[in-house]
């Protein structure tokens, strides 16, 4: 029997470690240690004192984002040593750099450079104002849009996940406004997320021309497999391509549900979230099609 056609996906953040979907896959530990030891020696030292359960850095953006991003390509690497070949990478979100370390088009040094440039760089241009994101399930885009026109909120809807299911990103205050307004509105489901830059948002661009000019020194290689778009679902093959894409994925939104759909019709059977959670994998529940949506527990080794 032949392997099905595969894609990896790699997750932007963390909400929980504890029973991380990864715990069984052979090697991972030791994989995520050597990371982890060399994280702690480039980027920051507290990465060395990484624990699940009691030091996990949930409560801090940035090493969250540096954890997922190592956790990420531990897990792809453990993946591609059992032969695993996947036809695409694609990141969600601040899960581009760990996409691109997958397709080896950067080292993991240069991923954590990354993240912490991109970091620094966007909270330098909000400086002085809370701004935040959410989830809205139940709505669909023009409701969300007709709410906020409404309200006169400054929000934006930074991803849409499924048919009825988007992130937005905005003015704390807005955007905690507007998922009250939408439970309202008959919303099945609303969250705040943790985190206090507006990822997605078009307020972020003078940011991302900062990250542009700080990260023009650091090595983009050819991808040894496409990455592929969230913003326009082009593939994406040439150093040039990937250092422009991560420019724009700080601060243009997303659509996951068209790039799901886009990898279907290039007959993707079988998609796998290289992350600790599973809620990409929760997500494919609502977005049809004849595939597959595998979280690290659920692959034959």
């Amino acid at each position: 029997m032949s392997s099905p056609r595969q894609i990896f996906i790699f997750p932007a953040f963390a909400d929980d470690h504890s029973g991380h979907r990864g715990r069984e896959l052979p090697g991972l530990y030791e994989q995520l240690n050597l990371y982890l030891n060399t994280a702690s020696k480039f980027i920051d030292p507290a990465l060395g004192g990484f624990d699940f359960h009691q030091n996990n850095f949930l409560g801090d953006e940035l090493k969250n984002q540096y954890i997922s991003c190592i956790y990420s390509c531990a897990s792809s690497q453990i993946l591609r040593q059992m032969r695993l070949s996947p036809v695409y990478s694609a990141g969600y979100s601040m899960g581009i750099y760990a996409a691109l370390f997958d397709s080896n088009a950067i080292t993991l040094e240069t991923a954590l450079e990354f993240i912490r440039i991109a970091y620094h760089s966007l909270r330098g241009t909000i400086s002085g104002t809370r701004y935040g994101m959410g989830t809205i399930i139940g709505l669909n885009r023009e409701d969300i849009e007709q709410i906020s026109r409404k309200s006169n909120l400054q929000v934006e809807i930074a991803n849409q996940n499924a048919s009825y299911s988007f992130v937005i990103s905005g003015v704390q205050q807005d955007v905690s406004a507007l998922l009250s307004l939408a439970k309202e509105e008959g919303a099945l489901h609303t969250r705040n997320i943790p985190v206090s830059v507006p990822y997605h948002s078009n307020k972020l661009k003078p940011g991302a021309i900062a990250f542009a000019d700080r990260t023009s020194h650091l090595t983009i290689s050819l991808p040894t497999n496409p990455i592929v778009s969230l913003i326009d679902q082009k593939e994406l093959s040439t150093p040039d391509d990937l250092r422009q894409e991560l420019f724009r994925n700080l601060f243009h939104p997303l659509n996951w549900l068209k790039t799901t759909e886009w990898f279907i019709r290039q007959g993707i059977q079988e998609f796998i979230e290289c992350g600790p959670s599973g809620d990409l994998a929760k997500n494919a529940r609502f977005i049809e099609g004849d595939y597959r949506f595998l979280t690290l527990d659920k692959v034959q080794y």
